[in-house]
């Protein structure tokens, strides 16, 4: 028989991303592709928007032969920018837009996307000369976001 007083236990059901449960919210990962000429690297994200669809994100990962992955992508009207290392502290390739070739993004409903990247690598932005390193694009599913990027030990 019971008084009326008893709770029924609840189930945690993911809803939209969102998995809630008496004592905490777990919110889904941000993640993100990024492809450079032939290869592709799969990353989890911390974005941080800044507010009239502009958007910070820092990317890690590993690539398919266990080499660390690290991208930061800078989505501002005017100043964007997409870096992203391959390698660790001894051997390491970044990844950069080529200089002359404007930045285009899109940012819609938590998606922000690099399309038709130009990448290169050696860049000197005195001489502006670089090495060619292939077509790519990044794609970043933004689940949650931070109040601030996280620090790094480097």
């Amino acid at each position: 028989m019971s008084d009326g007083n008893t709770e029924t236990p609840s189930t945690s059901e993911p809803r939209n991303g969102v998995q809630t449960s008496n004592e905490t919210t777990i919110f889904a990962p941000s993640v993100g592709l990024v492809r450079i000429g032939p290869s592709a690297y799969d990353l989890t994200f911390s974005c941080v928007d800044q507010g009239a669809n502009e958007v910070l994100a820092v990317g890690v990962g590993t690539d398919a032969n266990g080499k660390n992955v690290h991208a930061f992508v800078q989505a501002f009207v005017g100043e964007s920018y997409v870096g992203v290392e391959v390698g660790d502290d001894n051997s390491s390739i970044l990844f950069e837009p080529r200089l002359e070739v404007p930045l285009e993004f899109t940012f819609q409903h938590d998606i922000l996307r690099f399309d038709k990247v130009e990448f290169v690598t050696d860049l000197d932005v005195d001489t502006a000369t670089y090495t060619p390193a292939g077509t790519g694009s990044v794609v970043i599913e933004c689940n949650s976001y931070e109040t601030e990027l996280p620090r790094t030990n480097a």
